[in-house]
């Protein structure tokens, strides 16, 4: 007995011409990476010419994934739930970005052990400040970043 069952999750398919537009375009977004990365942007407001090369290459970077998801992964002709979980992928690798971005903003690193110390670390500056804390050479607690 042939049980006929239907096939609610047919998959798409896809013509070649879509997988060549999404090839070229993934081209020429590496030829404007590679462009782009071999000047010295200028700065930008606050932000740095090497801040800027760096956001150009990661707005580049996000349009060519994005580009491979949406296409290459199926996610162009998939259900609103897993367009749903790749936006949330997206938010998330911005937050991530964001809370990283701390990073930048310390100018002291504090080495393990520091806290048996309580002389041993120097104190934090903010970005506002131009002066350094004397910096004890003998003190091996606290390395500046370079």
């Amino acid at each position: 007995m042939a049980s006929q069952t239907s096939h609610s999750h047919e998959h798409h398919i896809v013509p070649t011409s879509t997988y060549l537009l999404t090839l070229i375009l993934l081209v020429l977004l590496m030829l404007a990476t590679v462009w782009a990365a071999s000047f010295n942007l200028p700065a930008i407001g606050p932000f740095s010419g090497t801040v800027v090369n760096q956001m150009v290459a990661l707005i580049i970077a996000t349009a060519k994934a994005l580009l491979v998801i949406m296409v290459f992964m199926g996610v162009r002709w998939s259900s609103t739930l897993a367009k749903l979980w790749v936006a949330s992928g997206f938010v998330t690798l911005i937050l991530l970005f964001g809370i990283l971005g701390d990073y930048t903003t310390r100018h002291y690193e504090h080495q393990h052990g520091w806290e048996a110390r309580p002389d041993g670390s120097l104190p934090r500056s903010t970005p506002d400040e131009e002066v350094v804390p004397p910096i004890n050479a003998n003190d091996l607690n606290v390395k500046i970043r370079q």
